[in-house]
């Protein structure tokens, strides 16, 4: 299952999707656009990337992840889904 992830850099529209690895459980970058255009990551600077990376890491745990789930709280603190 891929993701998509939406933002501005330098006043420009990026557009990346994502997937989370199921065998190195690292994100993956699948696909991204910069204003449309076909981009790579690797036509960023590394500093870039690693900025990139973190901003798909928290989306990817904010609003994909199953640890965001409500229901997992309770389940870890033992306080039972019922």
């Amino acid at each position: 299952m891929t993701h998509v992830f939406e933002t501005t850099i330098a006043d420009k529209a990026v557009v990346v999707e994502y997937a989370l690895s199921s065998v190195t459980g690292l994100i993956k970058v699948v696909d991204m656009t910069v204003d449309g255009k076909f981009h790579r990551l690797n036509w960023m600077s590394k500093d870039g990337q690693a900025d990139l990376m973190d901003n798909l890491e928290k989306d990817y745990l904010d609003n994909h992840s199953i640890y965001n789930h409500p229901d997992f709280d309770a389940a870890m603190n033992g306080l039972g889904l019922g």
